[in-house]
């Protein structure tokens, strides 16, 4: 199940994106999906798209970058830092797409709130902040939704 994202205007102009889904599998399960590069990689990204994933250093202040790759062979990789890890409840990092656009260099937030719903059930409340404008926060909600939906086929496997 998923709630509708929501997009809020701060007072500096940039948006908020809100989306939360449920999954059915343990809190424990769907932390590991996003903070294992082995398992990211699987699932990463919307429909049609693969990832590589060129650096995973899994600690707080460690880095990252994630490569997505379209059906046209195009990369779009996004890099940036791990924040806080509080296994198996949040994990915040930083988001800066690399390729070239409207987005490359601008860093975002991702604040990630894993929750325990019923037994073997959780909840992921993604929260994307930091988006320049209502056009780049559609776009994002439209890929993380893509993103969410692959995760929960990945998960069902």
């Amino acid at each position: 199940m998923s709630n509708a994202p929501e997009i809020t205007e701060a007072a500096d102009s940039t948006r908020t994106l809100q989306v939360s889904r449920d999954f059915a599998v343990p809190v424990e399960r769907l932390f590991a999906a996003w903070t294992d590069a082995s398992q990211t990689c699987q699932w990463m990204g919307p429909k049609n798209v693969s990832c590589r994933i060129d650096r995973w250093d899994f600690q707080e202040g460690g880095d990252y970058v994630i490569v997505m790759l379209s059906a046209e062979n195009k990369e779009h990789a996004a890099h940036g830092v791990f924040g806080t890890i509080d296994p198996p409840n949040r994990l915040t990092m930083s988001w800066i797409w690399q390729h070239e656009g409207e987005m490359q260099g601008v860093e975002t937030f991702l604040d990630l709130k894993f929750t325990a719903t019923t037994e073997g059930a959780s909840e992921l409340q993604l929260t994307h902040t930091m988006l320049p404008d209502g056009e780049m926060a559609d776009a994002h909600s439209d890929g993380w939704q893509g993103a969410l939906e692959c995760l929960d086929a990945y998960l069902a496997e």
